[in-house]
């Protein structure tokens, strides 16, 4: 899941494990930092 945090200004990516209800934080920088990243892979 990717959200976008003060007005698109910053990206945070999480996984989620349901079953566990545990969510992991996978990525936090800058918009143009994201561009650089495969979100699917990080």
């Amino acid at each position: 899941m990717v959200f976008n945090i003060g007005g698109n200004k910053f990206r945070l990516v999480v996984a989620v494990k349901y079953s566990a209800q545990l969510v992991f934080i996978r990525f936090v920088g800058r918009h143009e930092d994201y561009d650089d990243i495969e979100a699917g892979e990080v």
